[in-house]
């Protein structure tokens, strides 16, 4: 409850799937094929992810399909394999096929590919000599048919358990709800509202501050909010709701389709999850209750944009979900979650500005105002930075503060640069001036950025007197250098190989990579000879599968893994096949 200055009267409605049309009749389907594609596995579709369902930094893209490794997928409709790609992290093997109405369908995760594209990858690998690639067939070389095989689904890539990711894309390259072009999946379920919150605007949409928006369940499990009128201490104010979806087939939390909220029954705001531009997805951070996720982990539509969100997904309305509040009048809100088979949940309420409990909210001291709508720099004595237009989704009051660190292997002041709960959306420029470093380590030189106890390296280039990079996140930076070169450790390798089918190592480095530092590179051979060394991420894995390569008798192994300022870490061993 928001204290003594909330009292709250609520209906909650649940619309029948064949109902969900009749009342306030605002989702948006574009007009994509419905009986094109067919389903890419067989049997029923258990989905473990919606398409625009909220990740970091990014609306999902697709439909996450439940199953088995080494599942059969299939081609959704005819067409040809116009990109195939392999990789470390990411979509791990994906393939792409282009079809005759101009869409294109993805397939990602994939465990291997069919057999010939399988043994058209590996040929490429091998005259590239490298793990990762990125092909383009000839067209017409891998022709599909709707129905045929074309992989087998895995867990490759960045994925967190077995499954296919799959996705339609349209003609001008946007991610194309699979829901809204007929992919079978049972659902009747109602999408779930968890729980809301109440936002403090100013007159430009900024948030001002926030509270709690309890909800309450009864006897039957119906969620809804109790008392009388809301009454909030705020004249302009927005709302965001914790929703989730669920299918029949699956209990796990889903994302919803569409998010609305009406203000005497006048559209004040609407997303919807029809289709995506990924130039767009991270937008995701404005959208969405930035600083509640980075501090507990939930997730939060916002009912309302900040003036720096330009996501395409919004129905464009006159106030963008910012409510003014009348201390007489009370103002009726309604709050509408629909799925994309139509099931809709409904909250209405009512809600008056309470004159006798106006919330205040002090700012925090601050040495910098960086508006979102403009370029903005901060200039010091060894430290700057230069945030370009639309870094922000909101004007930024920036809190600086300099320390000092005796740790031998830190190599400038710490610079605490505001903190992680703010969003940024596009990269700046970062730059430090050392106060002590020795000129042998000049070349290995990063600027760090320290924010959870282990550092991670953020690349650095020399500009005169000052290291400089391109950072995404606020955050506590300093200069520090890397002399340490990765770690290559046996995981199955012995002298006797005889019976064995792969051999594997996991390489580890001192640390982690991000702005425009660079991963890791490796290189493995048998006797001198490049041979495919397959690497999951996740595990820190290297893995290389026996072939006619490597024939009977005694071979040498050499594995070689350099890092970002090029420290090269060296494993080699002798074994018998």
């Amino acid at each position: 409850m928001l204290g003594a200055a909330i009292a709250v009267f609520a209906m909650w409605a649940f619309d029948k799937p064949e109902m969900a049309a009749a009342a306030l009749p605002i989702i948006k389907k574009e007009n994509h094929p419905t009986n094109y594609f067919g389903q890419p596995v067989a049997g029923g579709i258990h989905l473990t992810g919606t398409c625009g369902e909220l990740r970091p930094n990014h609306f999902h893209a697709g439909l996450d399909i439940d199953g088995v490794t080494g599942n059969a997928v299939f081609a959704a409709a005819d067409g040809y394999v116009e990109t195939i790609k392999v990789q470390a992290s990411g979509y791990g093997n994906v393939l792409y096929i282009k079809h005759p109405n101009g869409y294109t369908t993805l397939y990602a995760h994939l465990d291997r590919f069919a057999s010939d594209i399988q043994e058209f990858v590996k040929n490429s690998q091998y005259e590239h000599e490298r793990f990762e690639v990125e092909l383009k067939p000839p067209d017409g070389l891998f022709k599909v048919r709707k129905g045929q095989q074309i992989g087998y689904l895995g867990n490759t890539g960045s994925s967190g358990g077995p499954h296919l990711h799959f996705e339609i894309r349209s003609p001008a390259g946007k991610a194309v709800n699979p829901l809204l072009c007929g992919i079978p999946v049972l659902d009747n379920i109602a999408p779930d509202i968890r729980d809301m919150k109440v936002y403090f605007l100013n007159d430009r949409r900024e948030v001002l501050g926030s509270k709690a928006f309890s909800l309450k369940k009864d006897k039957k499990g119906n969620i809804g909010l109790e008392g009388d009128t809301v009454r909030i201490g705020g004249s302009r104010i927005g709302f965001g709701v914790k929703t989730y979806d669920r299918s029949n087939t699956r209990r796990n939390d889903n994302g919803v389709y569409s998010v609305a909220l009406f203000t005497n029954d006048q559209l004040a705001f609407q997303w919807t999850a029809d289709e995506f531009d990924f130039d767009d997805s991270r937008y995701l951070n404005a959208h969405i209750d930035y600083p509640v996720r980075q501090r507990y982990g939930a997730w939060f539509h916002r009912c309302f944009t900040l003036p720096g969100d330009f996501l395409g997904n919004y129905t464009r309305t006159e106030t963008m979900g910012a409510i003014s509040l009348d201390a007489n009048k009370p103002t009726k809100i309604t709050l509408k979650i629909s799925d994309a088979a139509g099931n809709t949940r409904k909250l209405n309420f009512w809600a008056l500005r309470d004159e006798s409990a106006m919330e205040t909210f002090l700012s925090t001291p601050y040495q910098f105002e960086l508006p979102f709508d403009a370029e903005s720099h901060v200039d010091l004595d060894g430290f700057s930075t230069a945030f370009p237009k639309g870094t922000f989704y909101e004007t930024v009051q920036l809190q600086y503060m300099v320390s000092h660190d005796s740790s031998s292997d830190i190599f400038s002041p710490m610079h605490h640069l505001h903190d992680d709960w703010t969003p940024v959306h596009k990269s700046f420029d970062l730059k430090i001036m050392p106060t002590h470093l020795p000129a042998a380590l000049r070349s290995k030189a990063v600027i760090a950025n320290c924010n959870d106890g282990r550092p991670d390296n953020c690349g650095g280039t020399w500009q005169g007197e000052f290291l400089s990079t391109r950072t995404r996140s606020f955050g506590d930076y300093c200069i520090m250098a890397d002399t340490i070169p990765p770690r290559i450790t046996p995981l199955v390798f012995a002298a006797d190989m005889r019976k064995k089918t792969t051999m594997a190592f996991r390489v580890l480095d001192n640390f982690a990579v991000t702005g425009t530092a660079n991963n890791f590179t490796y290189r493995g051979t048998i006797d001198g000879q490049w041979v495919l060394f397959e690497f999951d991420k996740k595990r820190n894995r290297l893995t290389y599968e026996f072939d006619q390569r490597v024939g009977k008798g005694e071979h040498r192994v050499r594995i070689t893994a350099k890092d970002d300022r090029g420290n090269e870490g060296v494993f080699e061993g002798k074994f018998l096949k």
